[in-house]
């Protein structure tokens, strides 16, 4: 009973400490806050403006993203928890086996329009006769809900690749692709021209911003002028050279094969000037010293540029590369001006089809804000990893 006692003693007066110290910690905020309120009063602006157009809409992204919600005013947000994620990234890979026949067990051929069994499909063959061998269709080998995103022959097995969104992985698959071939050539471009470029003449200083204008002109314009360069039709830039030299015109737009060339020649073309800018400023920043020191030891140009240039230029590579890949993963004006269509936003066949264009596509088009918040944070989280894996691979010599 006296144990009892004194731990309620106790208990009580931790309380009462615990009580008295929230309500110092409180008084010594507002009199931090109170001593300091001019600068807050400066500060009001950017912080109403960034807390109205920049953590609400995060705030209200996060919660749309496990809803079901189509924006119609009357008809509120529906809970839907994590199951727009689930839809997202669900995917799965599955053997597709051969079709049977049910009456013989054998596998099921069909030459010119005609299903048989292998035996006769054998026979047919002998004779010169042209027969595929027939597969199960993947609605009878993906789960429900899945289609078919892909298939894949390896070791003499047909793989079925099945998502509950093809269209999403479909759009990462070509953010990808775009985002590595992007970024190494603007990275390795804005390198070269920097070197070319580094001593201080007049030529040098026009043709810098000759190569930076891009990076100030308008998205919009330069992928209109883009648009007009590989048109199909007989006005098109590309298609009235390849007349005059005597060569077919091509239907750039209207084919698979050019859309991620295209895609990433300008990217290229438009994203190699601010590199540039970057390294210029990297390079200046190397010591002469370093240079004639490893000149009078005997250093070759390209042995000074290997163990000085790129050693010292590594701050630099890190910040270029993380920004491109930001950029990279959220390209939207060139694929919208360029390639979208009346009937599809990504180009033919989805080929073009981005993360962000997919997203808008969701959100602006199909009217499932929900499902495209739920994309818009699945991108958030894509570039996050990518951008602490640049970092990590940057940081692991720094002993440089």
């Amino acid at each position: 009973m006296k144990l009892t006692t004194k731990l309620n003693k106790v208990s009580l007066s931790v309380s009462h400490f615990s009580v008295k110290g929230s309500i110092i910690a409180i008084q010594i905020f507002f009199q931090t806050l109170w001593k300091k309120r001019i600068s807050y009063l400066l500060l009001s602006p950017f912080l109403v403006i960034f807390i109205v157009f920049g953590l609400l809409p995060i705030a209200w992204s996060a919660r749309l993203a496990l809803t079901e919600y189509r924006g119609i005013k009357t008809v509120p947000p529906k809970w839907v928890g994590t199951q727009n994620f689930e839809d997202i990234l669900q995917i799965t890979i599955r053997v597709l086996p051969p079709e049977i026949d049910e009456a013989t067990g054998e596998q099921v051929y069909k030459c010119g329009r005609k299903k048989m069994p292998e035996s006769e499909a054998r026979v047919l063959m002998a004779e010169g006769e042209e027969c595929e061998a027939r597969m199960m269709t993947p609605r009878d080998v993906l789960p429900k809900g899945y289609s078919e995103y892909d298939r894949y022959n390896f070791r003499g097995k047909t793989y079925l690749v099945g998502a509950t969104d093809p269209r999403f992985w479909r759009a990462m698959y070509n953010t990808v692709r775009y985002t590595i071939g992007s970024v190494i050539l603007t990275t390795l471009g804005g390198l070269f021209l920097a070197l070319m470029l580094q001593k201080q003449t007049r030529t040098n200083m026009v043709l810098r911003v000759v190569f930076f204008l891009p990076a100030v002109t308008s998205g919009i314009a330069i992928t209109a002028v883009w648009k007009w360069i590989f048109a199909g039709e007989s006005y098109g830039l590309a298609n009235t050279i390849f007349d005059m030299v005597g060569m077919g015109r091509q239907d750039f737009l209207a084919d698979v094969r050019w859309t991620m060339p295209i895609l990433i020649w300008l990217a290229l073309w438009g994203g190699m000037g601010f590199p540039m800018i970057l390294f210029l400023a990297g390079l200046k920043n190397i010591p002469l010293e370093l240079y004639e020191a490893a000149a009078i030891d005997g250093a070759s140009v390209p042995r000074r540029f290997r163990h000085i240039t790129l050693p010292l230029l590594r701050p630099t590579f890190l910040y270029v590369v993380i920004i491109g890949i930001i950029n990279a993963f959220q390209v939207f004006d060139v694929v919208y001006v360029v390639f979208s269509t009346t009937q599809n936003i990504g180009g033919v066949l989805d080929s073009a089809l981005t993360v962000v264009t997919y997203l808008y596509d969701q959100g602006f088009n199909e009217l499932q804000l929900g499902y495209a918040s739920s994309i818009a944070w699945v991108l958030f989280g894509v570039i996050f990893v990518m951008t602490v894996l640049s970092l990590r691979l940057g940081r692991v010599n720094e002993s440089y």
